[in-house]
């Protein structure tokens, strides 16, 4: 590698200083998150608001919670397992494992009081048959099936793991909850699909799907004509229960789910939609005085309340508000590891903040982090809060338009270039300005982002990403009519420095927009997502391609030094820790590195590549365990596995990253054969000698376009399998290189008299 960089490191060396020093110093002045409580609580009592948003908080009528929230810290808590919405289960399901987790089809919600009967049979006899005995407490029937489903699945949650933790420790667990939808039926009758909605008893079980304490029983409910499926918590009855459940042991930990939120969203389709909206304050109103009365009965000074939404309405994004009192918190917002950013936490999250409310130690094998608390003046937090929302829901709203649009105008493009020998002079003439305009269509995209107006006006929002790729483009195009090839230059320039310095600032532009990541997708909420990465990856390629192409042998250190600051970029824990991108970016940089200094890779070349592209993830690995543990990313547990060689958690990891992008494995293989024979044609065609004969058919490509094209294809290949979003990836790298690749064309073969035939 040396010859290819021509003995020349000092730009390399002068940019990874720079970009590292850059990276410390965001890291120290970003201000960390402090801890939840200073000393264990009593007890914590778990108050879910199924639904529930900031939104509905400020339009609804919630004295007792927005009396909580001036004394607690706040936040969104994303509720989307991977790519589809969670059921109330698979919710419950998540905060119970502490990672990822997905409820079965079979008997999907269905936990039983141990006097209940389920379709005529009595619980204990059910018990007997599934677990060979008939242990006391609510029991989830589905409990053996959910976790031979999340064994297998992409994310590897283990249900059971909270309830098992705390009953090592001798902590006492309860569930109250009941959002079964009733009409018409009676428990001895075979139950119909859905009419139990008992998944909060998830979130408490043991792996055995038992939970010692509380009740699911329909003697919670209430009849009343006027509510959904004729029925309502009885607030009396679920007091009651409460009463007895938290005077049973000094430390406990009680969920209380107000019910009659889901039963509210569950009825709201055979409902008006004036009448599903009155249903709905309603449910928020009574959920409401349900609170009240709860927060009544803890003693602030040595117990937890903790108020979570742990899933969205349809009609709303997929982000519900969290809320955490302690003796010890005073206003401010909340984050996590997982997330690191303000104001945001996910589901896996609960599972070790209540472990740590409670003094107990937190398992090292799972996603979720505990809860930290970031200042934040009280003023305001809910308002900005559900502002972030309404911007979440309107960039979910607006992505396939806005994606169909650029695909169309790329390809417009594609094929003016091809056949502009038939167009009209004026026409063709400004192909140039329109390759510069296209351009500018990604940074106007996160620029977009910035301008909240634009929320929620999708015709404005339009008009704004139009007009400034053109300004964009017209700046570029000047530049290249002044020096011819600098334009493209300057153009990709501008595209991988605005994404260096807005994960420098912590990734603001990245937040809400279309090639950037929904908050409430839960994908990813720091550093670079993955549509960035295949931008940023792409523009860089070409960047440095463009630049040898332009300047020569001069050159290419500065380019290798390029790419080295862009791994950093990728890949440093306090920045992005971007797993995927790493292992995509340093065998794609490496080998376009080797074609523009005239080097054919081979094997030896390429594993040497796929050894360094691991050992870059593992030295970024161990830089985080440098790190205070309420910054560390993933990667240090990666670290953690390879230090205590536990082989299998990190393959496992890769594993089911492939299957989250999928589906299957075996989908993920015939892909990434159908990429290495994509690759191995595109190696004989840019770069392998040919006979005569065929060299004719396959004429050969400049040292540039040939890195350019291997490396980019290498790219596309490992950052398909590597990143969760499959097509997408090399999909979205389309969108520099079409403009690239038209400029091209053009400059090398401009429009003569006679057109191309």
């Amino acid at each position: 590698m040396r010859e290819v960089l021509g003995g020349r490191w000092a730009p390399t060396a002068a940019v990874t200083a720079v970009v590292v020093a850059l990276a410390v110093l965001v890291s120290v002045a970003r201000d960390g998150g402090g801890p939840i409580v200073d000393a264990p609580v009593s007890r914590v009592l778990v108050v879910s608001l199924p639904g529930l948003a900031w939104e509905d908080a400020h339009d609804g009528d919630t004295p007792n919670l927005d009396a909580l929230v001036r004394e607690a810290a706040v936040g969104d808590v994303s509720t989307r397992i991977g790519r589809r919405r969670a059921s109330s289960t698979d919710a419950y399901l998540t905060m119970g494992a502490g990672t990822r987790a997905v409820a079965p089809t079979i008997d999907v919600a269905v936990a039983l009081d141990p006097d209940e009967a389920y379709g005529g049979v009595r619980t204990a006899d059910v018990l007997q048959r599934r677990l060979g005995r008939v242990p006391a407490g609510v029991a989830y029937l589905a409990a053996g099936a959910a976790l031979d489903l999340n064994a297998e699945g992409p994310y590897g949650g283990v249900p059971g793991t909270l309830g098992d933790r705390l009953a090592d420790a001798g902590v006492h667990r309860a569930v109250i909850a009941n959002a079964d939808a009733v009409e018409g039926f009676v428990s001895d009758e075979p139950p119909p699909e859905g009419s139990y909605a008992r998944g909060a008893a998830t979130m408490l079980m043991g792996e055995d799907g038992i939970v010692p304490g509380g009740t699911v029983g329909r003697w919670l409910l209430a009849d009343d004509p006027a509510a959904p499926f004729g029925r309502r918590l009885d607030h009396a009855a679920v007091l009651s229960a409460f009463d007895e459940e938290w005077a049973r042991a000094d430390r406990a930990v009680v969920l209380v789910e107000a019910s009659d939120l889901s039963r509210a969203a569950a009825y709201g389709p055979r409902a008006t939609s004036a009448q599903r909206r009155a249903l709905w304050d309603d449910a928020v109103t009574s959920s409401d005085a349900l609170l009240g009365a709860l927060l009544e009965r803890v003693d602030p000074t040595t117990d937890a309340v903790l108020v979570v939404s742990p899933v969205s309405r349809g009609s709303a994004p997929e982000l519900g508000l969290v809320a955490l009192r302690t003796p010890d918190v005073d206003g401010g917002v909340l984050r996590s590891a997982t997330t690191r950013r303000d104001g945001y936490v996910q589901l896996a999250d609960v599972a070790p903040t209540v472990l740590r409310l409670l003094g107990e130690p937190e398992p090292d094998d799972i996603e979720g982090r505990a809860f930290e608390v970031a200042p934040r003046p009280t003023g305001g937090r809910t308002a900005e809060l559900a502002s972030e929302a309404t911007a979440a829901g309107f960039r979910d709203s607006i992505i396939a338009l806005v994606v169909t649009l650029v695909v169309v105008a790329l390809a417009l493009l594609a094929g003016a270039a091809r056949w502009r020998s038939r167009l009209p002079d004026g026409v063709a003439a400004a192909l140039p300005f329109a390759a510069h305009a296209a351009l500018g269509i990604a940074p106007s995209t996160f620029l977009a982002g910035e301008v909240r107006a634009l929320v929620g006006a999708t015709g404005a929002y339009l008009c704004f990403v139009a007009a400034v790729s053109a300004v964009l483009g017209a700046v570029t195009w000047a530049i290249d009519r002044w020096r011819p090839g600098l334009g493209p230059i300057v153009a990709l320039a501008g595209t991988v420095g605005l994404f260096a310095a807005d994960v420098l600032l912590g990734a603001p532009l990245q937040v809400n927009t279309v090639f950037g990541y929904s908050l409430a997708v839960a994908g990813r909420f720091a550093g670079f997502g993955n549509l960035v990465f295949a931008l940023f990856g792409a523009a860089t390629i070409l960047l440095g391609v463009s630049l040898v192409d332009r300047y020569g042998e001069r050159a290419r250190a500065w380019t290798a030094a390029l790419f080295v600051g862009v791994v950093l970029l990728e890949g440093l824990p306090m920045l992005g820790a971007d797993v995927g991108g790493v292992l995509s970016m340093v065998p794609a940089f490496g080998i376009t590195l080797l074609v523009l200094g005239g080097r054919r890779p081979r094997g030896r070349e390429l594993g040497l590549l796929t050894v360094a592209a691991f050992a870059t993830v593992m030295v970024f690995a161990f830089v985080d365990t440098l790190l205070p543990g309420g910054e560390q990313s993933h990667l240090a547990r990666l670290a953690d596995h390879l230090v205590h060689g536990r082989i299998g958690s990190l393959s496992d990891s890769l594993t089911r990253r492939v299957q989250a992008s999928f589906g299957a494995l075996d989908t993920a293989v015939w892909f990434l054969v159908l990429g290495l024979v994509a690759a191995v044609g595109a190696y004989v065609i840019l770069i392998s000698r040919v006979r005569p004969r065929e060299r004719a058919l396959l004429p050969a490509a400049s040292p540039p376009v040939a890195a350019a094209a291997l490396g980019l294809l290498v790219l596309a290949v490992i950052g398909l399998v590597a990143n969760d979003s499959s097509v997408a990836v090399p999909a979205t790298m389309l969108i520099p290189l079409t403009p690239v690749a038209v400029l091209h064309v053009l400059r090398r073969r401009p429009l003569s008299p006679e057109g191309l035939r």
